[in-house]
């Protein structure tokens, strides 16, 4: 982070800019919202008022960004033609096609915590047309849950960091990059029991984290 990334923690700016990155975060994963979240976090612990304040606006972003995404994917449903990624975020894509068609609105929440699986599952849902109703509902409690997570880890390493946002956030950053292999442990565990069980393949139930 920037010594104006720094600057910007401790300004009234931060108010205004927090949930436009989170928001375009959604649509634009390189665009770094949480890393923001977690950097203003560890700036205001102990301060629940700050703290709140960061979540609230922080999760009011997510939500409005997720309903970007899937407007992307609308367009493109509408248009008769995909919507693509990219060729570097195409294994997100694929793995988020695969988690919306056996999870629903469950992988909608999960997706968040795989590397570009937010924006890809957020597009693919409005592509494929996806229950509008559905997809806020899933969205509204996912923005809470993804945000909460971002707000924890900030205000848990600022206890210790204190005037270093900056290893807050590389901090952060690594935490967030385990959450997927974490994630894929139990899904190879029950893989595993099962071909032990069964004497053959089991076909993937789990999307692993990719």
């Amino acid at each position: 982070m920037t010594a104006a990334g720094t600057g910007l923690l401790f300004s009234p700016w931060l108010w205004l800019v927090l949930p436009l990155t989170v928001c375009a975060d959604s649509v634009v994963p390189v665009i770094p919202g949480d890393e923001l979240v977690m950097a203003a976090s560890a700036v205001g612990r102990g301060n629940f008022g700050y703290l709140a304040l960061v979540l609230l606006l922080a999760a009011v972003g997510a939500f409005v960004g997720d309903q970007c995404a899937y407007a992307v994917g609308r367009a493109g449903l509408r248009r008769g033609g995909d919507v693509t990624l990219g060729p570097r975020r195409q294994k997100a894509f694929d793995l988020a096609e695969r988690a919306l068609n056996r999870g629903g609105m469950a992988a909608l929440v999960a997706a968040r915590f795989l590397p570009g699986g937010r924006t890809a599952v957020n597009i693919l849902a409005g592509r494929v047309g996806y229950p509008p109703r559905q997809f806020r509902t899933a969205t509204l409690v996912g923005a809470g849950i993804s945000v909460s997570y971002a707000l924890t880890i900030g205000a848990l390493a600022g206890e210790y960091v204190h005037d270093s946002p900056l290893f807050v956030v590389v901090c952060g950053m690594l935490l967030g990059a385990s959450v997927p292999l974490l994630v894929g442990i139990p899904a190879r565990i029950v893989r595993a029991v099962r071909r032990r069980r069964g004497g053959g393949e089991v076909p993937d139930e789990v999307p692993e984290a990719g």
